[in-house]
């Protein structure tokens, strides 16, 4: 009488008295591999749209980096669209960044994000998000890119 076993064993240097173990690697990218500054990613359109801090006006803006560099880009509309694709309000050119990855809505006073279905995720302070209100100072990850919401009284 022979035996079969249910599931063939993996092929590979072991030993039969000891058990397999197969190693993955992590899921989660490199902190290098994390964030990237948004203002090089930004498409000219948009690029030109931005501001240095010291002219800016009372208002809602996201702050957009490289390095030292820092530039704001005011929210004028009710929706605002974030992603790769033409029609996106805030154009980044990063392809992990979905052609409409996020929508930030005016409500009254208050802003919400909604993440829009996108790939690699939207997030607010590190915590992936489906919806939420964000507030003064609040970093907002699309992807990899970072930026961060300000309002300026």
């Amino acid at each position: 009488m022979t035996t079969q076993t249910p599931f063939p064993t993996p092929a590979g240097p072991y030993s039969a008295d000891e058990p397999y173990e197969q190693t993955t690697d992590s899921l989660e990218p490199l902190a290098a591999e994390l964030t990237l500054d948004a203002l090089p990613l930004l498409d000219q359109r948009t690029r030109a749209r931005t501001i240095p801090p010291r002219h800016a006006l009372r208002g809602t803006y996201l702050a957009l980096q490289t390095g030292e560099d820092t530039r704001l880009l005011r929210l004028d509309h009710q929706i605002v669209h974030i992603g790769r694709g033409p029609d996106a309000d805030v154009r980044v050119e990063e392809h992990h960044v979905s052609r409409d990855h996020a929508i930030l809505v005016r409500h009254g006073r208050f802003f919400r994000l909604l993440d829009n279905r996108s790939a690699n995720g939207t997030f607010v302070n590190d915590r992936r998000i489906v919806a939420t209100n964000i507030t003064d100072g609040d970093m907002i990850r699309v992807g990899p890119v970072v930026m961060q919401f300000l309002e300026i009284a």
